[in-house]
């Protein structure tokens, strides 16, 4: 089993511009690559879990979100910073076991990628990122965002996501 870096996506690896429906506005943050090479090169997978309430809104359908995902992962691939898997919840209601910060979105790809979650962290620019590592009782790393931060403390504050990896991969998480 490996540890993994279990990382939102808009505001954390793409430019949050609300409810994304098109793959052409994919675009991805300054020190993403890096931050994606420096974590597998330390062995751990690199997995998105993300929140997509637009499709139970309405905004897009989910073949949308797996286009969008598409796109990312294909930019990523071309940089040589590829991702191991992609996990999101389409869902609205706060009790559904895979909306974050409820674990179901991590717990179903530590099961189908051979994770130690207790290895893992998670990074993420949202309460609900931070809250979910705490939920599994590992590190949740803050990474800026798009709106200001309220939510818990997280276990460390970066300026980049490159910052986070470095961190992650220090601490052995």
């Amino acid at each position: 089993m490996r540890p993994a870096a279990f990382l939102d996506r808009d505001g954390t690896l793409i430019d949050d511009v609300g409810y994304l429906g098109d793959p052409a506005g994919v675009r991805v943050l300054p020190t993403v690559t890096a931050a994606l090479r420096t974590l597998s090169a330390a062995g751990y997978a690199c997995v998105v879990v993300s929140n997509q309430s637009g499709v139970a809104r309405g905004y897009f359908d989910e073949a949308a979100v797996h286009a969008i995902n598409a796109e990312l992962a294909a930019q990523l691939d071309a940089a040589g910073a590829p991702l191991d898997a992609f996990y999101f919840c389409p869902h609205l209601d706060a009790g559904c076991p895979c909306r974050k910060p409820e674990p179901g979105l991590i717990v179903r790809a530590a099961a189908e990628h051979d994770l130690d979650i207790a290895r893992s962290a998670v990074i993420g620019d949202r309460a609900g990122d931070i809250e979910l590592g705490q939920r599994l009782g590992i590190p949740g790393v803050l990474v800026p965002g798009p709106i200001p931060y309220t939510g818990p403390a997280p276990d460390f504050r970066a300026a980049t996501l490159l910052a986070a990896a470095e961190w992650i991969v220090r601490r052995g998480a």
